[in-house]
């Protein structure tokens, strides 16, 4: 108890001090570094799902390969944040058959270096492939409580609606001079159809708050949220994005069996159309005159190059040596060193059979945990998030070259969450109206 109020005392002095001498960086570091002491899954993951919309604006350099970030190391600090909680107040727990998969898969992503094109290529993009499933094996190894996830939801929500009013606003401001809508500045501006896919997520859980929201005040508030996002979203122009933004909607329509209270969240997507320049209805209107701008004939010269690597794969992140060596049989130049813009043309390239296997039962087997959740009459709103940001996800891969972006793989993470929660209160409810069955007397019951 001594030993606590002395460093209480020793703080306080030290955050008086910095605020006399007018050093609020300093304030701001112990401020958030009590925060994390007091609330570490929330702060720390909260944090990292914050950021994630503004990936491209916490470039540390730019060096080549995968470019480092703040948000890499915000992630580190979450997943020994998330397994220290965990590990302190005995909340670790058996990962589910789920994490199984997405572990083998990831192993063979590792293993596929040993006969890789370029083993260069493929070693220096392990240690983000590694990185993203040590985080997510951490977050659904950590029984995580019903009021954790909420502030986790809150600030994911946040940030998505902060990247989304900052874009908005700096594409208006610009005018005609910038063609698409994206975040960032300089050398540092993000690609806009990794941008749209960093706020599916945000926009997925704002439609659910819209509807479980239980004043108009909060139900206005998030419903701006929900049409700032769909308005950065579609301003970004990415037809892939649309698609999964599609899918979200189809999702949440099916689930709640067209739900009158889902009038307003899609009145104010719907309603962010207004916005759109001309440009926007062009590009939709060419995507079939440009071959989706030129993906299909990545997809041919990707599917004939499994004649070659569909039995082991190119190796990790090799795609682009696959599709260099097999140019010359499409009939269009797609150019050189491209990416597949399909990660499961990717993970069949460069994984073969064995990966894109595992990668399909990894997704069948998360998938399938929804079930017996959106079955429930009726189905909880939030659940629907994120099985709808889920379905978005999948969507999107097939146009998107996603299958590495932290956007991509905390969605899975924190969908697991979700489903854990919901499973612990409804064990919680049954276990209690067992308890209170037995606890009536014999005879009322036969009565």
């Amino acid at each position: 108890m001594g030993l606590l109020l002395a460093a209480v005392l020793a703080t306080a002095c030290t955050l008086g001090l910095m605020v006399a001498s007018d050093n609020w960086i300093v304030v701001a570091a112990i401020c958030g570094l009590l925060l994390l002491l007091a609330r570490p899954i929330e702060v720390a993951l909260g944090l990292y799902a914050f950021l994630i919309p503004f990936e491209s604006m916490t470039t540390i350099d730019n060096s080549d390969g995968p470019t480092p970030t703040l948000l890499r190391y915000v992630g580190l600090v979450a997943l020994l944040a998330t397994v220290g909680a965990g590990w302190l107040s005995e909340r670790i727990t058996r990962p589910p058959k789920t994490a199984l998969f997405w572990s083998l898969f990831i192993l063979w992503c590792a293993v596929s270096t040993l006969w890789a094109i370029d083993p260069e290529m493929a070693l220096h993009r392990l240690p983000t492939v590694l990185g993203l499933w040590l985080l997510y094996m951490a977050v659904v190894s950590v029984r995580m409580t019903a009021k954790e996830l909420a502030w986790i939801t809150l600030l994911t929500i946040l940030g998505g609606c902060s990247a989304s009013v900052y874009s908005a606003y700096m594409f208006f401001q610009a005018g005609d001079a910038v063609g698409r809508a994206s975040l960032g500045e300089g050398s540092t501006l993000s690609d806009p159809n990794f941008f749209a896919i960093a706020l599916l997520l945000p926009l997925s859980l704002a439609v659910s708050e819209v509807l479980t929201s239980r004043t108009w005040s909060r139900r206005v508030f998030v419903l701006s949220g929900t049409g700032v996002i769909a308005l950065a979203v579609f301003l970004t122009m990415s037809r892939g994005a649309l698609a999964a933004v599609a899918a979200i909607a189809f999702v949440f329509l099916f689930r709640l069996r067209l739900d009158r209270r889902l009038l307003l969240p899609v009145v104010a997507t719907g309603g962010a159309l207004l916005f759109m320049p001309a440009l926007f209805f062009e590009r939709m209107h060419e995507a079939s005159a440009s071959r989706i701008s030129g993906r299909q004939d990545i997809w041919l010269i990707g599917i004939h190059s499994l004649k070659s690597y569909g039995a082991f794969g190119a190796g990790l992140d090799n795609f682009p040596n696959a599709f260099e060596r097999y140019a010359g049989t499409s009939l269009f130049f797609a150019g050189d060193q491209r990416s597949s813009h399909n990660i499961y043309l990717t993970a069949s390239v460069e994984l073969g059979v064995v990966g894109i296997l595992f990668l399909f039962a990894a997704l069948r087997s998360h998938m399938k945990a929804f079930r017996p959740l959106t079955r429930m009459s009726p189905a909880s709103a939030n659940i629907v998030a994120f099985e709808a940001a889920c379905w978005g996800m999948l969507i999107a891969g097939f146009t998107l070259d996603i299958l590495w972006r932290k956007a991509f793989w905390f969605v899975w993470a924190l969908s697991v969450v979700a489903i854990q929660v919901v499973q612990q209160n409804k064990q919680r409810i049954d276990t209690d109206s067992l308890e209170m069955q037995k606890s009536y007397p014999r005879r009322a019951r036969f009565n």
